[in-house]
């Protein structure tokens, strides 16, 4: 019986977790994330799931404002859209210094040709790995080390394109998008409250550390395969600061593999949705994605240990 309860808890919260991730996908809805958030709250309390008088305090002491301020940042310099961007080089180098969204964003002024666009996105999503700020999921997780950036490096080359070279134009952010995108980061921090409060986070904990159990053999992909679904379904903040959050409670965890795989999937994962942002051509982006994802998943198998 508790353990129906806990399940029931635990599959809520990790449901208005995902419209929390998938809602923060499109800038269009960012305006409402302040108010979903307010409406899953009344949800978990009228569930019991939750109080009023330590809600408040639960979110201001487990909450993980830190890391989150972060990403909030992130987000909010993404949705400027600083750079107009053309060519391969200069969309690797931006992605991986300053964001992939911010590099996808400046195609959308510096890259007419809508093909050509999907491929230097794609290639912006895999350089994402390469940078210690590349990428939500590299801010939130950490830097993944030579291998990942090694990764990374071939993913970038999947969205090979020639010449023109790129130029650069500064121009002048919109505050009010970067507000909006700002509020996106936040929805990273409470959607990962959401799954510590319900208890999501402790059963897919769990579900981490038997994973080598009962898939000996093909653990990695999946673990892999999961991140780039998460990535693909949710905004990759929320995704990453899930998954942080998972993995904060996974004390048996042997091994810092999963770690490695999912930031790599959350990365990967992510470049779908910014094809869908950039408006750019799917017939030609969709196929070099999953040629990502097949890169992605032989990495996982044969070269993480």
């Amino acid at each position: 019986m508790i353990w129906d309860e806990a399940l029931r808890n635990a599959l809520v919260a990790g449901g208005l977790a995902v419209v929390l991730g998938v809602a923060a996908q499109f800038r269009r809805l960012h305006a409402t994330l302040p108010f979903l958030f307010l409406a899953a709250c009344g949800l978990l309390t009228a569930l019991k799931m939750l109080d009023r008088s330590w809600a408040l305090e639960s979110l201001r002491l487990d909450g993980d404002w830190w890391l989150g301020a972060q990403l909030i940042g992130w987000m909010a310099v993404s949705g400027l859209g600083l750079v107009r961007l053309t060519g391969w080089p200069a969309t690797v180098a931006v992605a991986s210094v300053l964001g992939d969204r911010l590099a996808a964003l400046g195609l959308i002024g510096g890259e007419p040709d809508p093909a050509r666009r999907a491929r230097l996105v794609l290639a912006a999503s895999g350089a994402s790995l390469i940078g210690l700020t590349g990428s939500p999921a590299t801010l939130v997780l950490g830097w993944g080390g030579w291998r990942t950036v090694g990764l990374g490096v071939l993913l970038a080359l999947v969205g090979w394109v020639g010449a023109p070279v790129a130029v650069m134009v500064r121009e002048g952010g919109r505050p009010s998008t970067a507000i909006l995108a700002g509020i996106a980061g936040v929805s990273g921090v409470l959607g990962a409250w959401v799954l510590m409060v319900g208890g999501t986070a402790e059963l897919l904990a769990l579900t981490v550390e038997q994973a080598p159990h009962y898939l000996p053999r093909t653990w990695r992909v999946a673990c892999a395969a999961g991140g780039t679904l998460i990535g693909v379904v949710v905004d990759e903040g929320l995704g990453a600061m899930a998954m942080k959050a998972i993995f904060d409670r996974s004390l048996d965890l042997m091994t810092n593999v999963p770690v490695d795989v999912v930031r790599a999937g959350l990365a990967v994962g992510g470049g779908l949705p910014l094809l869908l942002l950039t408006k750019s051509r799917l017939s030609v982006g969709i196929p070099l994605w999953i040629g990502q994802v097949i890169i992605l998943i032989a990495w996982a198998q044969w070269f993480v240990r």
